[in-house]
């Protein structure tokens, strides 16, 4: 099991590194853009999609990340040091019974969203560029179904943790997952 934690961990690593390059191409391709636009009066056609998408698949790219390092956002009032071994339980149950089967439903409504647009030829109809949305749609999928892996990943830290045997280096120094 520890290697298929760190397997899924260092493939959520990837995809983070990625999204966050694609926040490095999303700032230079607006920064280009608003010169174009506002020095030279010259407005781009695909700007403004283009920005877009690119936005959609940091984040989306980002969240098995966020999942992975513990980054994501939680209520402290509930996570504080007297409540580790119930929050264990909590996120243990919570992971389970809601966060996994949401993310996975998500992810095959992903699956057909992008067979549908592929199939079709979908574009996105907008402005004059007008580009097919089956790669970013790709996108969307590809950064759901890394998601879906990584809350499996998580599932087995926290039984592994609760059972006493940590995958996870932060466990074996008593911080768990931030707490």
């Amino acid at each position: 099991m520890r290697g298929l934690v760190r397997a899924v961990d260092g493939l959520s690593r990837a995809f983070g590194a990625i999204a966050a390059a694609l926040v490095i191409v999303l700032v230079v391709l607006m920064l280009y853009d608003v010169v174009l636009r506002y020095v030279f009066n010259a407005p781009t056609i695909w700007g403004n999609d283009l920005n877009t998408w690119l936005m959609g698949a940091s984040f989306v790219l980002s969240i098995a990340y966020a999942m992975s390092t513990d980054s994501h956002v939680r209520v402290d009032l509930l996570y504080d040091r007297r409540t580790r071994p119930r929050i264990r339980i909590f996120d243990l149950v919570g992971l389970t019974a809601i966060v996994l089967p949401t993310v996975a439903w998500i992810t095959l409504g992903l699956y057909d969203h992008f067979m549908t647009a592929y199939q079709s030829g979908e574009r996105s109809g907008s402005g004059g560029w007008n580009p097919i949305v089956w790669p970013f749609k790709l996108v969307l999928l590809v950064g759901f179904a890394i998601f879906t892996v990584q809350i499996v990943a998580e599932i087995i830290k926290r039984a592994a943790s609760l059972m006493g045997r940590p995958l996870d280096a932060r466990d074996e120094m008593g911080d768990v997952h931030g707490v």
